[in-house]
């Protein structure tokens, strides 16, 4: 059986398929993380059904990247999840370094990490991947939403640059 070509939606265009009331198909997007190549799946909390303020964002992460830049803060709160694959959940093969507050963390087990709001975070380096993984980004938000049109609407999300930490140097 021939493998049937997934139509991957741009950024701009994405919109899911409400298909009854309360369920939702998740249709494959283009990262707006240029560096992730496959597909991600977004739940786009009230964007998809009135009244669900749950924004959930999953891509699987097969090489190096850096993520969220630059250093940035929300009004509400938002939970980053790094796990092996479906398979072995448990299993995660990479080294991961985040900023959250003032602080680098490294990472090279699965977790999630909560970030409060108003707290100044990213950028998310991945610097190696032994074996792919799965990223998952969650907020709940009125305007729980991945679209840079909706935070933009948003006056209260400050992007705020730190040059010095975000540099590679090693």
């Amino acid at each position: 059986m021939a493998k049937e070509k997934v139509k991957i939606l741009s950024f701009d265009k994405l919109k899911n398929k409400v298909r009854e009331p309360n369920v939702v198909e998740l249709m494959p997007w283009k990262s707006i993380h240029h560096q992730i190549k496959e597909p991600m799946l977004t739940g786009m909390g009230n964007m998809d059904v009135k009244d669900s303020h749950l924004a959930m964002g999953f891509a699987r992460i097969t090489e190096p990247v850096t993520m969220g830049m630059p250093t940035h803060k929300h009004p509400h709160d938002q939970w980053i999840w790094l796990i092996g694959e479906p398979e072995h959940f448990y299993e995660f093969d990479a080294d991961v370094e985040m900023t959250l507050g003032k602080k680098i963390i490294k990472i090279n087990y699965p977790c999630y990490i909560f970030i409060p709001k108003n707290i100044m975070h990213c950028p998310l380096a991945v610097k190696r991947v032994g074996k792919p993984f799965i990223f998952i980004d969650a907020r709940i938000s009125e305007e729980a939403s991945v679209r840079p049109k909706a935070y933009k609407k948003h006056a209260a999300v400050k992007y705020i640059a730190n040059p010095k930490k975000q540099s590679t140097k090693k």
